[in-house]
C-alpha cells in the first residue's frame, strides 16, 4: 500500500494538467469568425485580417516575418499537409485573389 501513496497524492496534479488552457480553445486554435455565408469557423492563422484584399487583382500582401504561408493559383498542385498556422492565398489565372484560408 505504501508504494501507491505517491500516485494517489499526485492525482490532483495530473488532473489539473488535463484542464483547458487559459482562454480555452481560442488560446490554441484562434478566434471564431463568421464567414460570408453565415457559418462560423476558427481563424487559427489570422486569415480574417486579409479579407479586405479578396477580389483585388495582384494585391500587395505583407505577412509578418516567420509566418508560414503559400500562394497558388486555382488548379495548381499543392501539398496535402495541413498546418493550422499557415496562411493560404488562392488566386485565379488573372491574378485576382479569390480566398485566404488557414491550412
Amino acid at each position: 500500500m505504501k508504494s501507491f501513496m505517491p500516485l494517489i497524492l499526485s492525482a490532483p496534479l495530473l488532473l489539473a494538467a488535463c484542464a483547458d488552457a487559459p482562454g480555452g480553445r481560442d488560446a490554441v486554435l484562434g478566434e471564431e469568425v463568421t464567414n460570408a455565408d453565415g457559418t462560423t469557423s476558427v481563424d487559427s492563422c489570422g486569415a480574417a485580417g486579409y479579407a479586405g484584399l479578396v477580389g483585388q487583382t495582384n494585391p500587395t500582401i505583407r505577412v509578418a516575418e516567420g509566418t508560414p504561408y503559400r500562394t497558388y493559383r486555382t488548379g495548381d498542385p499543392v501539398t496535402s499537409d495541413f498546418s493550422l498556422k499557415r496562411l493560404n492565398f488562392e488566386y485565379d489565372r488573372s491574378g485576382k485573389l479569390l480566398r485566404v484560408t488557414c491550412g
